[in-house]
């Protein structure tokens, strides 16, 4: 399998986006010839750092499945890179050019010695073809985040971080605006709920947000925008970080006020929204406080359809201690979970060291000693 024709694949850098481009893939190139690989790149405004957008062969003309690798010239394991984090981000675009999540699953990449990091992107051709080609072309809406969380002269999409004084005083700022509605310039309709909000502080805190209210697509005309696939409490919730740079506070008797769906769905949007830090906390607090013989297996699904890393060797690890495994392993949804994905229960295999010649036969969990 060779490269194919460029024109196949297309890089249209977004306006006023830095790391926010759209991918056009032409329809018919891809369908006459599913088998082939087809692959463009481009410099993703960070020094060193380039963006490769593949269109993988397929079984058959019914399936398109989609990535963006991002790599550095340095491999990913160098001293110079540590403490640098990517992130990608794909969604297709609609006809009328506004995301469709439900078109498609996307998923993140992991990283590796020759990736910095990536996403992909599995649709079937049906529904491409329903909702989103116009004149022969699909759009996906691309980003890349780029984030350095140690000093030194690293690349990063950040300016220095604010003293704790300033922090404070911006955040207290940015809650009254949104508490108050001053000045507010956009309206989201969110599973039967509105929301106001700012468009500035959107596009400063998600790049999907930024190249939604901001670039080319129709949104950046509209003053009010509906969500789909979203619950009106995580959007919430969503906003309240946004504003805040935090999540609400624990209640009167000292609860936290999100359960542990909430932040599983909180995950699952600030990853569609390419809210990365928002993501990040999610996923720790689900590791610190969440993970319960009831939970965890719905964790593991949610680690490895959006690449936690850190969830999943806490899932890992949670199976691994006493009876955990026992109480676990022969449930309808740990088996469904195993069987839906087999690359999983590979993982599994090798982590506890199991001899399983049959997905529905569990073995004894590992030894604590």
């Amino acid at each position: 399998m060779g490269e194919g024709d460029s024109r196949e694949l297309d890089i249209v850098p977004a306006r006023d986006a830095r790391l926010v481009f759209q991918l056009r893939v032409r329809n018919s190139a891809s369908k006459n010839s599913p088998h082939r690989l087809s692959r463009t790149s481009t410099a993703v405004g960070v020094a060193g750092y380039t963006c490769d957008a593949y269109r993988w062969p397929m079984m058959g003309a019914d399936q398109i499945s989609l990535s963006l690798m991002v790599r550095h010239k340095l491999p990913a394991s160098h001293p110079a890179l540590a403490g640098v984090s990517v992130a990608a981000h794909m969604v297709l675009l609609d006809r009328a050019g506004s995301p469709a999540p439900s078109v498609g699953k996307a998923s993140a990449m992991d990283a590796s010695d020759s990736i910095s990091g990536g996403c992909s992107l599995r649709a079937t051709r049906e529904d491409v073809e329903k909702f989103c080609v116009v004149d022969d072309y699909f759009v996906l809406l691309c980003s890349v985040d780029i984030v350095t969380t140690m000093g030194g002269n690293k690349p990063s999409s950040a300016p220095a971080p604010l003293n704790e004084e300033e922090l404070t005083d911006l955040g207290h700022g940015l809650a009254t605006m949104l508490d108050n509605l001053d000045l507010t310039d956009v309206r989201f309709d969110v599973d039967g709920e509105s929301f106001s909000a700012h468009r500035l502080v959107l596009a400063a805190r998600s790049p999907v947000f930024r190249a939604e209210l901001y670039g080319p697509m129709a949104e950046s005309k509209m003053t009010s925008i509906t969500i789909h696939d979203v619950k009106a409490s995580t959007f919430r919730y969503m906003l309240h970080y946004m504003y805040h740079g935090s999540l609400p506070n624990s209640d009167e008797k000292g609860e936290d006020p999100l359960s542990a769906v909430d932040h599983q769905h909180l995950l699952v949007a600030a990853d569609r929204y390419g809210v990365e830090r928002l993501k990040g906390l999610c996923e720790r607090k689900l590791c610190d406080d969440f993970t319960t013989v009831d939970t965890v297996v719905s964790m593991l699904a949610l680690a490895e359809e959006r690449a936690c890393s850190k969830l999943k060797v806490r899932c890992f690890d949670f199976l691994a201690k006493g009876e955990n495994f026992k109480m676990v392993g022969t449930t309808p949804e740990y088996l469904h979970l195993m069987q839906s994905i087999p690359s999983l229960m590979l993982q599994v295999r090798n982590r506890f060291n199991f001899n399983i010649a049959h997905p529905d036969v569990i073995m004894n969990p590992p030894s604590t000693d």
